[in-house]
């Protein structure tokens, strides 16, 4: 019995059907590996933009009101005398 050519092709054919379905699947790990890392480094980056750019208005709030509270401890001690 003489295998046709078409068995020819599939008996060649197999191997290599085998072979790419692990391809994709290892190329495609790594990528979603390197996508979540770089995820990781984006929210990271984010992360310190925000708090860079929070510092100086945390610092300004900070000294309104230790203003704010300095002047109601003045006129806390002023007492009656500021009342009308």
């Amino acid at each position: 019995m003489r295998p046709s050519a078409t068995m020819i092709l599939l008996a060649l054919a197999l191997p290599g059907c085998e072979a790419e379905p692990e391809n994709i699947q290892a190329k495609s790990e790594t990528m979603s590996r390197q996508l979540e890392e770089r995820a990781n480094q984006i929210g990271a980056e984010a992360e310190n933009d925000v708090e860079v750019q929070a510092a100086p208005l945390e610092n300004e709030a900070d000294a309104l009101l230790n203003r704010m509270s300095g002047n109601e401890s003045a006129h806390a001690s002023a007492g009656p005398a500021n009342a009308q």
